[in-house]
């Protein structure tokens, strides 16, 4: 779709993300290799390296947790959907759309001996029976009364469930199934941030741990208690790897998965007895990975990456000419995303999630893996970021965002892009429980930060207001911190003008313009009207001193005036919704809208 005043130049990264995989048998000894995405699973036959795609039942497109299998069928959720599939059918022979409260089911599984399958479910921690046969469902509530992520469970011997919780204040809850009775084994100081951690072992007893992997002991569960035993004794569990690589009776077959990954459409393979390994290519159909922020870089071209998969593109607006790097050059990317950007000369600076990466892009050279974009550090106190700027010495780059997970408040990194060296600041010296998310420099050369009470990592957010304040980066004091908007929880977005002026968004689309000097809000307006704030909204035009918001659905422009502030005009409503943004250039808006990359004239006619 394309003409003068729209147009969309399709997606950049048509791949997705796996998110978590199974090996299912059946009674006949033939076996499915099942890969879970975001709206469907692939069945992989792995002796005739057949492969087939099936979608997630009433369009379903969220992304799943986890998986289980059992009797030869793949159990998993998406969304608030419980699901059963039978590789061997090529179908969904059951779902259920659970209507708790909860955001996400089949957070994690496990299986009782009479076949019965539990799942958990997110943010409440609730435990869920599927009873195969009857196809009921039967929730037992939550486990845990603040935390959030039960990422493990499993059913011992004598009808005990488990599960381990983080992550601000870890746990393992013990419940017995019949009784109904609940207690946390984790008491008092150990309740500290991280995550509590059980698995079903080989010989059918539960073990787990809360965190201490160093340590020599681990836990084994019975009768909804525990005992110490020492580590060289633990059976296996029946599943292998880590995060979105897990795969659940990693065992069964004749082949052993050595790596799977959808992004490349590949499955590596070893032949257990005859260790003769082979490869499987495979295609599937995709709405291509949402797009993350984009960027322009010195060199007129338009950067970006997409999230789960992290895949990094460039995009030549001169020639309509689009080019996808993939994820291997970005080192240690993943499933993350690059969600801010900032620049100096040739070198373009983008700071990533997960693990508060930061890395330099040279625009002059070739993108290399390990060698152009070069990893140059990493913090876990900026583990989301998503705001970045360059001050106007040209030297320094301020990076904030969210900590890690179990974690509140974020730190602000002030990296010297000659030395290499990043000052980090902690949110303990900038606004206590707070996370910056928001940038913009004074004429005075102070760092005016918009901050967020919400904490994405799992943890209880303390505060009931995001702030404004005023930074000294040199001498690191914040000069003075205040509450712009009542009862806002987010200062999404900042732009400060000539005038020293602050043009800000709120999480719910409260335009407002303020004097950090005086602390006064010079004028406010509501426009959720027009939709909602998205990743990085505001682009600014020097040559017609006028100021451009991009909201979901529409595109305003505000008129930069020393005298007074003017109400935004609508420009456009958007022929497709954005999603994240923001480039300006020759007269037009470039922006995300899911997995495409579209513009719009800034123009109105």
């Amino acid at each position: 779709m394309r003409d003068n005043l729209f147009a969309d130049y399709g997606i950049p990264v048509s791949a997705e993300e796996e998110r978590t995989a199974a090996i299912c048998m059946n009674s006949e000894g033939d076996y499915r290799f099942v890969i879970a995405a975001k709206g469907f699973v692939i069945i992989v036959n792995l002796e005739t390296d057949d492969v087939k795609q099936v979608f997630f039942p009433e369009n379903n497109d969220e992304y799943p947790y986890a998986s289980f299998s059992s009797n030869g069928l793949f159990y998993t959720g998406a969304a608030n959907m419980f699901m059963v599939l039978d590789p061997f059918k090529e179908q969904f022979i059951h779902y259920s759309v659970i209507e708790n409260g909860e955001e996400i089911v089949g957070f994690s599984f496990a299986e009782d001996l009479a076949g019965n399958i539990y799942f958990t479910s997110y943010p409440h921690c609730h435990l869920l029976k599927f009873s195969p046969p009857s196809k009921e469902v039967i929730d037992f509530g939550s486990m845990d009364l603040t935390e959030k992520y039960p990422g493990t469970v499993a059913i011992d011997q004598t009808g005990w469930a488990y599960l381990g919780i983080g992550t601000e204040n870890k746990n393992i809850v013990a419940y017995h199934i019949e009784k109904g009775l609940k207690k946390g084994l984790i008491e008092g100081p150990q309740r500290k941030k991280g995550t509590g951690f059980v698995y079903l072992g080989e010989d059918g007893s539960v073990y787990g741990h809360i965190g201490d992997t160093s340590s020599p002991e681990r836990m084994k569960f019975s009768n909804g208690d525990f005992e110490t035993v020492a580590i060289e004794k633990l059976p296996l569990s029946l599943y292998a790897g880590t995060a979105f690589q897990r795969i659940h009776r990693y065992k069964e077959g004749n082949y052993r998965v050595e790596k799977y990954t959808l992004s490349e459409g590949l499955i590596e393979l070893i032949h257990r007895e005859t260790t003769q390994t082979k490869k499987i290519q495979f295609s599937y159909t995709s709405d291509g990975a949402k797009l993350s922020t984009i960027y322009l870089g010195s060199d007129n071209n338009i950067y970006g990456t997409s999230m789960h998969p992290l895949q990094f593109f460039q995009f030549n607006s001169s020639t309509n000419t689009m080019t996808n790097f993939g994820g291997e050059v970005i080192e240690k990317g993943g499933g993350g995303n690059i969600p801010a950007y900032a620049s100096s000369g040739n070198l373009l600076i983008g700071v990533a999630y997960a693990g508060g990466k930061l890395y330099e892009f040279d625009t002059t050279k070739k993108f290399k893996k390990s060698e152009n974009p070069k990893l140059v550090l990493q913090e876990e106190s900026i583990h989301r970021p998503r705001c970045a700027i360059t001050l106007k010495d040209q030297e320094h780059i301020v990076w904030g965002g969210f900590p890690g997970y179990g974690m509140v408040g974020g730190s602000l990194g002030i990296y010297h892009m000659k030395t290499e060296v990043n000052l980090l600041l902690t949110h303990e010296q900038l606004v206590e429980n707070q996370s910056t998310i928001s940038l913009g420099q004074l004429s005075s050369g102070d760092i005016l930060g918009g901050t967020s009470i919400e904490t994405p990592g799992g943890a209880e957010s303390r505060e009931r207001e995001a702030r404004l304040y005023v930074l000294d980066w040199k001498t690191q004091k914040v000069k003075k911190s205040f509450v712009p908007i009542q009862g806002a929880r987010e200062i999404a977005q900042i732009f400060v003008d000539q005038f020293n002026r602050a043009h800000c968004l709120t999480d719910q689309s409260i335009y407002f313009v303020c004097d950090p000097s005086t602390e006064q809000i010079l004028f406010q307006i509501d426009l959720s009207n027009w939709g909602q704030i998205v990743r990085n909204s505001f682009a600014y035009d020097v040559t017609t001193n006028k100021l451009f918001c991009l909201l979901s659905e529409t595109l305003l422009r505000i008129e930069i005036q020393e005298k007074r502030c003017v109400e935004p005009q609508v420009i456009h409503a958007l022929p497709m919704s954005a999603s994240s943004g923001l480039v300006l250039k020759n007269d037009r808006i470039y922006y995300g809208s899911g997995s495409h990359l579209c513009s719009i004239q800034t123009s109105e006619n």
